[in-house]
This record gives C-alpha cells, sequence and structure tokens, in this order.
C-alpha cells in the first residue's frame, strides 16, 4: 500500500492556554514542536514535548494536550498506520527529533501545500520520514513529572527560570529534607537523578529561549554559567548539537 495511504503528516499552530481536548485515534501519532513546548496529559501521566524531543502516542490511547509558551507555537502531528506502529513501542514514550527528520518534514508540507507535483518524490520523503522515526533515540520520559507532595513542590523551584542561577544544593537548602533523602526520592519517582532532571529541565527553557532568538551570552548567565563555552559544552553533551545549530535550524 502507498506510503501516503498509512501516513498523514498536519501542522497546526496553538496560542498560549490553547487546549486540545482529550482525545484518541485508532492511528498512532508521533507529535513534536518546531519552536515552542507543549504539555501532553498521556494517560493521566505529563509529558513535556519541547523543540528537538516528539512524543509518540500509540493507537486507541487518549490524551490532551495545552500550549504555554507567550510565542506562537508550531506544532507538529504525524499520524502513522496500525500497520506501521507495530515497529514502534504500544506504551508513550519520547523520541529524539534530529534536524534531519525537521527538515524532512518541512519538505513533506511544502509538497503538500504545492499540492504532490511529483507523487514518487512525496513517497520518497514520507519512507524517508518513517524511517527517521524508527531509528530516533527514545526515553521513557524525558522530563518526568510527580505529584508526590515533598518532590513536586521542589521540582517546581528547580524548574524556574529565575532560579537556575541558583546552585542545586542553595534550592534545596529551602526545603526541610535531607540531601539523602531527596536523592532516594528522586531515584524511586524519577527514575534519574535530581541533579540529572534540573539539567534537563534547563536544557528545554534553553531550547525554547533558543528558538525564540535569544543569544546564547545571555542564556549562559541565566542558565548560571560564567563562561558561553561552558554552556555550549554542556547544551552538546546532551543534544549532539551546539546551541547555535539549534538556534539558526
Amino acid at each position: 500500500m502507498e506510503l501516503g495511504k498509512l501516513i498523514e503528516l498536519d501542522e497546526f499552530f496553538y496560542n498560549k492556554d490553547d487546549i486540545v481536548t482529550p482525545h484518541s485515534n485508532l492511528w498512532g501519532d508521533f507529535n513534536f514542536s518546531l519552536n515552542g513546548t507543549l504539555e501532553l496529559n498521556i494517560s493521566g501521566q505529563q509529558f513535556l514535548s519541547p523543540p528537538s524531543y516528539g512524543l509518540w502516542i500509540p493507537p486507541q490511547i487518549e490524551h490532551c494536550c495545552t500550549a504555554f509558551e507567550e510565542q506562537l507555537t508550531h506544532y507538529i502531528c504525524i499520524r502513522i498506520h496500525p500497520c506501521l506502529s507495530k515497529q514502534l513501542s504500544n506504551e508513550a514514550k519520547t523520541l529524539s527529533v534530529s534536524a534531519f527528520l525537521k527538515h524532512t518534514v518541512e519538505e513533506i508540507l511544502q509538497q503538500k501545500n504545492s499540492g504532490i507535483p511529483s507523487a514518487s518524490y512525496y513517497e520518497h520523503l514520507l519512507q524517508i520520514l518513517i524511517d527517521q522515526i524508527y531509528i530516533s533515540p527514545v526515553y521513557d520520559h524525558y522530563l518526568p513529572q510527580s505529584n508526590h507532595p515533598i518532590l513536586k513542590p521542589i521540582l517546581s523551584a528547580l524548574s524556574e527560570p529565575t532560579h537556575f542561577h541558583k546552585s542545586l544544593q542553595q534550592i534545596l537548602e529551602t526545603f526541610d529534607i535531607t540531601e539523602r533523602h531527596i536523592l532516594r526520592l528522586s531515584q524511586k519517582e524519577l527514575l534519574m537523578s535530581i541533579s540529572e532532571w534540573r539539567n534537563r529541565a534547563k536544557l528545554i527553557y534553553a531550547i525554547t529561549q533558543l528558538q525564540q532568538g535569544i543569544s546564547i551570552k545571555k542564556i549562559s548567565y541565566e542558565l548560571g554559567y560564567q563562561h558561553s563555552s561552558s554552556f555550549i559544552e554542556f547544551f552538546k553533551r546532551y543534544t549532539g548539537q551546539t546551541p547555535s545549530q539549534i538556534k539558526y535550524a
């Protein structure tokens, strides 16, 4: 069967606080943002979808989403027929979105908007797209959340941009809990260390700021780095790309 009948690609634009009500699809959904961050609720679990990280939602799984960026959020939804979804997880997952995958999506959208002048070329693009999705690095949650009464306010403080310049220890000192208890709690609830969770929160913020055209120097300062080179090293360690590559993608 032609891939054009098995893969559907659409783009959406969301303003701040726009809500997509709970729904499920017979096909699987691979969703990601080109320039903003969405918050998705998938089967009662909260997921963040920042640029460079998409969400795979298996067929017939209920989900909804909310836009919370000040600027217009450009979001991509790729619907994948169940016969192709079998090669992907039967649980919601976070997938890394490469620059090549983004460029492929943009080319597909351009072809669609032009009325698909070449059906064979369009099929070729869809094959490249699904192959890229199949080989994308997969995570259970990129930035897991928790409703634990002790951990929830700590995560809120750690993800607050105005606190990023503070050290982890400085923030944790404001809570009446031992560092050992926090470490044990984060491993149990988040399946990662609290420092790793904070690094990922910083990364999501940095990606969003870069997409808005904020300078690398300013972002470095906001994240608590004295030198831009330290921030660039941190960013490349997590994404495999420099901030400039993300900013001008």
